[in-house]
């Protein structure tokens, strides 16, 4: 069975990293696109699809449509593994775009299948598309075994003062809550040197984040920055308002660092939360900048990431098992 993987495996965002491991552990059962101008991908796909036995569509784009139409003139099922809701989220962040809803839509109704990366978020399509419920399946995102720790440091090397979050001015990430959840801290003794580190693109938010002064925003950096922050932080922070996974977590968690995260990132459930007595780093109300800095008092220090590696069931969870559930979904079609 030959699978044509359609879809971004090349630019290090969270779906084109995913994209990336299941091309890379189907190994000759997948195909991929690789061409980069839009025509000739589209040309490539009119060759490839007639052999192929399914076409696996990996996140949004508009060669989707083209994909799922031509695979079914060739008497193929199209498969779309969704990995967040443009329509919600750019609602959220204040840049409602009508053409890429449409889209998307389109892409919803066209594909046989809908894959969902996590059951949270399973869960919301249904309601949020009932009209698609019976479609609508889960295909929940892997995570690498935490064996070892990325890039080993000491814990001399890491400062206490440090919180990392990243998503930028992106309102979705409600980074400005945890503005002023440290706002409320640094008047208290012990808490008067906290510091925060935002990455990320420029949203409607970097304005607010940017007018407090112990805020750094250092806008889009590349992926070693990003991992010497996770190495250097004594805490991430991730306070998203919609998660439908969260990957960033997951990489503070492989770099040893602390987290603290609100309850709507999907990823929460590769843990055994309430088993592990966890609840005290999962911020309730991603709103309350009194309940967000009485969480970061908690989990400063606290050696979290141990805990929370502990409380995965990394064999059930890793990419080569989630390729295999994915494979064996894609052959029943």
């Amino acid at each position: 069975m030959k699978i044509l993987v359609v879809g971004d495996y090349k630019t290090g965002t969270g779906p084109a990293n995913v994209t990336k491991e299941y091309i890379r552990r189907l190994g000759k059962r997948a195909m991929k696109l690789g061409c980069s101008s839009k025509p000739l991908r589209a040309a490539e796909l009119i060759v490839k699809i007639p052999f192929s036995s399914v076409v696996l569509c990996s996140g949004y784009s508009a060669q989707n449509i083209l994909a799922a139409k031509w695979a079914h003139l060739m008497g193929k099922k199209c498969v779309y593994l969704d990995h967040g809701s443009v329509e919600h989220e750019d609602g959220i962040n204040l840049c409602v775009n009508e053409g890429m809803n449409r889209v998307e839509y389109r892409t919803l109704e066209l594909c046989d299948r809908i894959y969902a990366v996590s059951h949270r978020f399973a869960e919301w399509l249904r309601q949020r598309y009932p009209e698609f419920k019976d479609k609508i399946d889960v295909q929940v995102n892997g995570v690498d075994p935490f064996k070892e720790i990325t890039g080993k440091r000491r814990d001399t090397d890491r400062d206490e003062r440090l919180i990392f979050s990243i998503g930028g001015g992106m309102p979705r990430k409600r980074i400005n809550r945890i503005c002023e959840a440290v706002e409320l801290l640094r008047r208290e003794e012990g808490y008067k040197e906290l510091k925060l580190v935002v990455a990320g693109a420029e949203g409607a938010f970097s304005e607010r984040i940017r007018s407090f002064d112990f805020t750094k925003d250092l806008g889009i950096v590349d992926k070693e920055e990003i991992a010497g922050l996770f190495q250097r932080a004594g805490l991430f922070i991730q306070n998203s308002c919609f998660e439908t996974f969260g990957l960033a977590p997951m990489e503070a968690l492989s770099h040893d660092c602390d987290i603290l995260v609100s309850k709507e990132t999907g990823a929460l459930e590769l843990f055994d939360i309430k088993g592990a007595g966890l609840c005290d780093y999962i911020i309730e109300d991603c709103e309350d900048a009194s309940e967000i800095a009485k969480k970061i008092k908690k989990s400063l220090g606290s050696k979290n990431a141990m805990r929370f590696r502990a409380a995965v069931n990394g064999e059930s969870v890793t990419w080569e098992k989630r390729t295999q559930e994915l494979y064996s979904k894609l052959t029943s079609l």
